[in-house]
């Protein structure tokens, strides 16, 4: 192999290696110049994402409507919840996952009796693995959620501090919302998506804002949302300004947040403990008894061949 290749190879390694080190710090000024670039996005009429153009999601799509034709059972309240929580809302993401679950389970059962003609009890295990491949989907799907509810609970704050001056200056909760729902496009991409689906809920489907509150905090599933819908229904059940309570959630939220982060800071001596004894231990022992560990060997060699 020539210099020359050899010059070119070692580059594009270091090369590789330098990006993928600063790669952290170059998506935050990716991320910062595609929110100073980025055109705004028309408006939506819901917050649920839409399913991807897919062969194979087409198919999972066509099992699952068969599945859900024959037993709609199988479409549990919790599915329903996570799925809603995970922004998957329409009926074609119902009809995927089910045929995700109904294509796992039938996969695991054909294995199963492919392997019970040589071994019965394969056929008899693949009963529980049927199982254990229905219920999996729903782990991933929930932790979906979680992290779906961990941006929200992220970008709560700020929603509230800018409901908060504009309600001070003198707009209403509709006309807030509205307001900070267009200024939050790119700061709080999933709140301000939230937002406007309640405002088309309330204009485009004439719910009542209480009714349009209370679903869009069920929906997300975040408690701290479902509390602040609360206390803007009851301030504005009464007639009462709605600053007041909009000051107190912020700072309720932000009490709950700074306790939140002070139990994992108290959790991180417990969770570095089987990581000390795995990893840090054997290297501190290694060198303070191995040479006593040689010696004691040593010295009963000896002993031990003269015994025998």
């Amino acid at each position: 192999m020539s210099n020359t290749v050899i010059a070119i190879l070692t580059f594009a390694v270091c090369l590789g290696a330098g990006l993928l080190i600063l790669r952290p710090v170059l998506g935050i000024y990716v991320d910062s110049y595609a929110v100073r670039v980025k055109p705004k996005k028309e408006s939506e009429e819901t917050a649920a994402e839409k399913p991807k153009d897919s062969a194979l999601l087409a198919l999972c799509k066509t099992i699952g409507e068969l599945v859900l034709s024959v037993m709609p059972a199988v479409a549990d309240k919790r599915t329903v919840e996570l799925l809603i929580q995970a922004n998957y809302r329409t009926p074609d993401h119902l009809a995927i996952y089910m045929g995700i679950r109904s294509m796992l389970c039938g996969l695991v059962l054909g294995l199963g009796f492919l392997a019970g003609t040589t071994n019965p009890i394969n056929l008899v295990l693949s009963l529980p693995a049927a199982v254990l491949a229905w219920l999996i989907p729903n782990f991933f799907l929930a932790g979906r959620a979680k992290k779906r509810q961990s941006d929200i609970l992220r970008e709560l704050p700020v929603v509230i501090d800018l409901m908060l001056v504009c309600a001070q200056a003198g707009l209403g909760l509709l006309m807030s919302i509205d307001k900070v729902s267009k200024e939050t496009e790119d700061s709080c991409p999933i709140l301000a998506v939230e937002l406007r689906q309640l405002i088309n809920d309330v204009k485009v489907f004439a719910k009542s804002v209480p009714y349009a509150l209370r679903e869009m905090g069920e929906r997300c599933g975040v408690d701290e949302l479902i509390n602040m819908a609360s206390a803007l229904i009851a301030a504005e059940q009464k007639g009462s300004d709605i600053s007041y309570p909009l000051q107190q959630q912020a700072e309720a939220l932000r009490d709950r947040l700074k306790r939140k982060k002070e139990e994992e800071a108290g959790k991180v001596p417990v969770k570095m403990v089987p990581v000390i004894m795995i990893f840090i231990m054997p290297l501190i022992l290694a060198p303070m008894l191995g040479p006593a560990v040689v010696t004691i060997v040593t010295a009963i060699g000896p002993i031990m061949q003269g015994i025998k």
